[in-house]
């Protein structure tokens, strides 16, 4: 698939918004394009970038992914999505989890420098809740509540915020048999809410006059800081490379991408996937951020192509499929980001 990216946003407020785990694409099969499909994104992938894709999962769809993120860091991100299909003609809703990994980290403190104390671990997650409907055979649109969760163990955050999201396509050869979905557009709204803050013992100190013996307790205030909020509008076009007009095996697309990000600079994507039948996929994108090609630029840590295969085949005569995505990104830093990811369709979703 032939993908553009432009994205547009504030560089001047970089570093003023918090949970950033929002901003973590887990799903290895849109994590292989870049994270730059917003027109043509579907299933349970929709949750990352536009949440109107779910409407196309037929009826039961499950996934389970698991990110190594910056390897060699000893980070990992798991991710389990479900959805339903809700009738016949009715819409689609979805539950998903992601959870971050970051092992047993060891605690260290003036009196105790020798690591002694107990481990402690950080805890990120978060839960989206998702509806999305087909209005018609071209148009779809969705909405999701996530609720994002962060902490220590005597310090912790938590949030709710909305994405909303549409998509079209249409057939340029409606009256052929075979149908040729050769358009897609679609825009999103994400990480739109309230602001965090963070709440706790931890952010309360104790002091203790040893003149006096006066003891003294105060808790500090945290300040608030905002959700990543950022807006995907983007289009595609697919190209049917058979010679044969009654067949559709080889597949192409190309597209174009444009992001607002409220909180980070400028990025220019490019990207490609090609498909055989469906059932083999390979996929390439590139991701350049506002002008500057150095390796030394740090706002991203991916430096390079990313890169992606799914393989995907029926396993039952009523049209379960099961499928197999790859993802992998190298980074400036560390061994690069990879992505595994497992999906079951009990139904043909492709």
């Amino acid at each position: 698939m032939a993908f553009q990216n432009v994205q547009a946003g504030n560089p001047d407020r970089a570093g003023g918004a918090g949970a950033t785990q929002l901003l973590f694409n887990p799903y290895a099969r849109s994590f292989g394009y870049g994270g730059v499909n917003t027109a043509s994104v579907k299933g349970l992938e929709s949750f990352y970038l536009n949440i109107a894709g779910l409407a196309n999962a037929d009826k039961t769809e499950v996934t389970f992914s698991r990110q190594n993120y910056l390897m060699g860091a000893g980070v990992n991100i798991n991710n389990l999505g479900i959805a339903q299909k809700i009738g016949e003609n009715g819409g689609v809703i979805g539950l998903g989890v992601m959870s971050f990994d970051f092992g047993n980290i060891p605690t260290a403190s003036y009196e105790n420098p020798d690591l002694t104390l107990p481990f402690y671990n950080l805890q990120v997650l978060n839960f989206g809740f998702s509806y999305a409907k087909k209005f018609s055979n071209s148009i779809s649109g969705g909405i999701l509540l996530r609720i994002a969760s962060e902490g220590v163990s005597n310090a912790s955050s938590s949030g709710v915020c909305f994405d909303g999201g549409v998509q079209y396509q249409t057939s340029l050869n409606r009256t052929k048999k075979i149908k040729k979905e050769d358009f897609r557009f679609g825009i999103s709204v994400r990480n739109l809410g309230a602001n965090m803050s963070y709440y706790g013992n931890g952010l309360s100190f104790r002091s203790i006059n040893q003149s006096t013996g006066a003891d003294r307790r105060a808790l500090m205030a945290a300040e608030s800081f905002n959700m990543p909020a950022l807006v995907h509008i983007g289009a595609s076009y697919d190209m049917r490379l058979d010679a044969n007009p009654d067949t559709y095996n080889h597949k192409l697309t190309a597209s174009a991408n444009f992001n607002y990000n409220a909180f980070q600079s400028d990025v220019l994507g490019l990207g490609a996937e090609y498909s055989y039948k469906d059932a083999f996929m390979v996929r390439a994108a590139y991701n350049h951020i506002d002008g500057n090609f150095s390796s030394t630029d740090n706002r991203q840590p991916v430096y390079g192509i990313y890169t992606g295969c799914t393989l995907q085949m029926p396993v039952t005569k009523t049209g379960t499929i099961l499928a197999f995505d790859y993802g992998y990104a190298p980074t400036r830093f560390f061994s690069g980001i990879q992505t595994i990811g497992v999906r079951l369709s009990l139904g043909n979703s492709k």
